[in-house]
């Protein structure tokens, strides 16, 4: 190899070399980047996580709540068994034929059958709250799982920009050894 030539290839290595320094560069940019756009995504999977939590602990609560529905209806259904019984007993010690009895169970077990009527829409509404809050959980863990896709797609992206940083690395180290390897030409002419 001429000396003339052996500049030619030198000043061919720098420029790669240059080159590859410049890729690197850009890859290390790109990777800042992603790495700054992970972190929102994490910031953001955390709020949801948080989000999904209030309303979890709030469809609990309503659970709890519906489940307390049958002993309420039952203390009502023994009400207005007592209600019946004490008419009973009641028109049978007032028995008077100028008299008429006061019928118990007509005032007091009618306000025990709406009291049964509104309870009934209560619970119906507390149900219907309890149908939304679980939708939105769901809706939420969708919106979750979509965060965290995104997240393993950054990850995956960051993976390859450090490949392809050790791979210019590399080519770089190649190229300074050349360049070592043809300067030792052009000094010996």
């Amino acid at each position: 190899m001429t000396p003339e030539e052996a500049v030619e290839y030198y000043n061919m290595e720098q420029r790669n070399y240059y080159e590859y320094c410049s890729y690197i560069q850009n890859y290390q940019n790109r990777i800042g980047e992603l790495q700054s756009e992970r972190q929102n995504k994490n910031i953001l999977a955390d709020e949801k996580q948080t989000e999904i939590q209030r309303n979890q602990d709030l469809y609990d609560s309503i659970s709890n709540t519906t489940g307390s529905k049958d002993g309420l209806f039952s203390h009502l259904t023994k009400i207005n068994g007592k209600v019946q019984e004490a008419a009973a007993n009641f028109s049978a010690m007032v028995s008077s034929s100028t008299v008429k009895a006061f019928n118990l169970e007509e005032t007091f077990g009618e306000n025990a059958t709406n009291a049964n009527s509104k309870l009934t829409e209560v619970f119906d509404f507390i149900n219907s709250g309890k149908s939304s809050v679980s939708q939105m959980i769901e809706s939420l863990n969708q919106e979750l799982d979509a965060i965290n896709s995104q997240i393993q797609e950054i990850d995956m992206e960051i993976r390859n920009a450090q490949y392809m940083i050790d791979q210019y690395e590399s080519s770089k180290q190649t190229s300074l050894v050349n360049m070592a390897y043809y300067e030792r030409i052009m000094r010996q002419s």
